[in-house]
């Protein structure tokens, strides 16, 4: 077990980019609020985001600007994914600034491709580039460091090619690997585009993949926070397509790695008379 001060509440959530909803009943400003009020709600100590578009001069798809604007007990670091920081779609991270402070010298952008420290590269197969966002973050008790920390990052890899996917999740799992400090846990949010058995979920858990001889071990084996708490379950779904689903299997995950044990983890599948926040279900786990 972990020696935080109290439990630590996590969300991934893919909130669905808005410039892809623009002038349906799905629109950014249609769900706003509610997107808002799911994270508000839930008292989490990390938000993963997903899908969140940058666009500070247009206000009906600024969904990071909002959620920052709209979350004031929480800070948010993450830019765009895309060649200019300010304006594409991008995957933040959100924390509470009473609890927690982002360490200024331990955190960054890097992108799954053969370049992670170039901005907006990617793999040749990727339909878009793929960025791992990282940080350090310092527990904070009255004002002042407790000495504990955590490595909380979030990522949203590609949807097309299980190859593709395979080797972004490779080297997502390998730059964790390398700032991984001993006895720190780590956590990490995200859609991987992936359900449980597939191959880029299998080898972010350590397993050895005989079929993919090229592709090396995990240096940093996860475990699946839902798996943890649900184990002899069958997996639930948590993309549904705006209440279309045509799976009944996970593609969105909390995945960690260091002395913590989850004690909870929920689908949040709330709507409002038929209105979805996403077209995906936020994800929660709570670690002790």
């Amino acid at each position: 077990m972990s020696n935080f001060t109290s439990p630590v509440k996590i969300l991934s959530f893919n909130i669905r980019v808005a410039i892809c909803e623009r002038g349906t009943s799905h629109h950014w400003p249609l769900r706003r609020d509610f997107c808002r009020d799911v994270i508000a709600q839930g008292g989490y100590d990390f938000i993963g985001v997903q899908e969140a578009w940058f666009s500070p001069d247009d206000p009906d798809t600024d969904q990071a600007g909002d959620l920052a604007r709209g979350l004031p007990a929480y800070g948010m670091f993450g830019t765009s994914r895309d060649p200019d920081p300010s304006n594409g779609e991008g995957g933040p991270i959100f924390y509470r600034r009473d609890r927690w402070e982002l360490d200024a010298n331990d955190n960054g952008h890097l992108w799954l491709s053969d370049t992670p420290t170039v901005r907006a590269t990617r793999l040749e197969d990727a339909t878009h580039s793929r960025v791992l966002v990282w940080g350090r973050f310092h527990e904070i008790e009255g004002g002042k460091r407790t000495g504990r920390t955590i490595l909380f990052s979030n990522t949203h890899l590609d949807y097309l090619f299980e190859h593709t996917i395979l080797l972004q999740a490779t080297i997502c799992n390998r730059l964790l690997a390398e700032r991984a400090r001993p006895g720190e846990p780590i956590i990490l949010t995200g859609d991987f585009n992936s359900y449980e058995r597939s191959w880029p979920i299998r080898q972010m858990l350590g397993e050895t993949l005989p079929t993919a001889p090229a592709i090396p071990p995990a240096p940093l084996p996860l475990r699946d926070a839902w798996r943890e708490v649900h184990s002899n379950e069958p997996d639930a779904r948590t993309f549904h397509g705006w209440g279309r689903p045509t799976e009944d299997r996970r593609i969105d995950y909390i995945l960690f790695n260091g002395d913590l044990r989850v004690v909870d983890a929920q689908i949040d599948r709330t709507q409002r008379d038929g209105v979805f926040p996403s077209d995906h279900y936020p994800l929660s786990a709570t670690f002790v």
